[in-house]
């Protein structure tokens, strides 16, 4: 372990360990684990997290954090390489704790020694604010104010091109920046949203592979519980997560811990009588937990309705909440399609006066977000 005092170059930075803070598989600090403790080791080593000091200011201030992993082999060390590129990829956005150098270096006997400088955010991990509130559960505002920043978050990575899914979303990979800021944090489980489903027994067996590693059982969509179901995996599969996270900040269990997978896939599960939350909430996790993604909403409009129950908007443009909208009119003669171009996906009032001018008789227009 490093030592308050020890001085760690860290590619362009030079920092001074202040002192330990956890340890961990991959995520950034949200294990509350004592120092005392032996390491946890997973496949391919074991990760510790500090507190450090920088000879000069980033980003205003001189405190972050360094992560200290120790890899078995260079197979392990470009998993971790990789999600060194995405934490680059994202770091501009808010909601998402700040990414700043890293580097590695052998240790002998084919293992490597990584260190990641990253922001620190003094608030700790969601989890442990939920551990304090045992007795006083958070409320329905500051329940909202946590999810509204995790979905800015879900919604840069969901922006880019191709969609980036974070894979992994769950209370313990959200971290409190200040009383009203919270960051996603872990993108080791990130993976870039695929164009088509496995067709094959051995892509399909491959991802099974892929997903009982990198994702967390209780937060798995029904198409990831069962992949031979060949339904895609893609944004839609964060989106569930997204309810099963909202859930558990209201009510400290996931909604199928009961039940386990057989659950997941037939979405049976319950709205507990206490604590108590409005319609609205409940209806927003409904939402979200839907079978098919087709139903489910997309993070884009999740954003809208909860800046709405807020009371407020959005400081982010996402150039993916603009779709092509495609209107099915159908009249006498023969079906019209209108394809409505770079429309906001909340344009249902401009879509209801097209439909009430162009087939004021017909009541069963049908339209779909492209």
């Amino acid at each position: 372990m490093l030592q308050p005092g020890q001085v760690i170059h860290v590619n362009n930075y030079v920092v001074t360990v202040e002192r330990y803070l956890s340890q961990g598989l991959s995520c950034l600090y949200p294990f509350s684990l004592r120092a005392s403790e032996t390491p946890i080791y997973y496949p391919g080593g074991f990760a510790h997290v500090y507190v450090v000091q920088t000879q000069n200011p980033i980003n205003n201030t001189r405190q972050h954090v360094l992560k200290r992993l120790a890899v078995s082999d260079e197979s392990m060390l470009r998993e971790v390489r990789k999600e060194v590129e995405v934490m680059k990829l994202l770091r501009s956005h808010p909601n998402i704790v700040n990414y700043i150098d890293a580097s590695s270096q052998p240790l002998g006997n084919g293992m490597y020694e990584v260190f990641i400088l990253m922001e620190f955010c003094p608030g700790g991990g969601i989890i442990d604010m939920m551990n304090r509130r045992l007795r006083e559960r958070l409320t329905e505002a500051e329940i909202l104010q946590i999810f509204v920043d995790v979905c800015e978050g879900v919604a840069y990575m969901h922006d880019l091109k191709p969609p980036l899914l974070h894979r992994d979303l769950k209370v313990e990979n959200i971290l409190q920046a200040t009383a009203t800021s919270f960051k996603l944090c872990d993108f080791g489980s990130a993976a870039p949203a695929s164009s088509r489903s496995p067709s094959t027994t051995h892509e399909m067996q491959a991802l099974e592979a892929d997903l009982n590693r990198h994702t967390t059982l209780q937060y798995r969509a029904p198409e990831m519980i069962d992949v031979y179901v060949r339904r895609p995996i893609d944004e839609k599969s964060d989106v569930w997560a997204l309810g099963v996270l909202l859930y558990k900040l209201c009510y400290y269990t996931t909604p199928f811990e009961e039940h386990g997978p057989l659950a997941i896939l037939n979405v049976s599960y319950r709205i507990p009588p206490y604590p108590v939350y409005s319609s609205q909430m409940n209806a927003l996790i409904g939402s979200m937990l839907r079978e098919h993604g087709t139903q489910r909403p997309n993070v884009f409009e999740l954003l809208d309705i909860v800046h709405r129950m807020r009371g407020t908007k959005s400081l982010f443009r996402y150039v993916s909440c603009h779709r092509n909208i495609c209107v099915t009119f159908p009249c006498s003669y023969l079906p019209c399609r209108l394809v409505l171009r770079h429309l906001p996906s909340q344009s249902e009032p401009l879509l209801r006066c097209l439909r009430a001018r162009l087939c004021p008789k017909q009541n069963h227009t049908s339209l779909w977000v492209r």
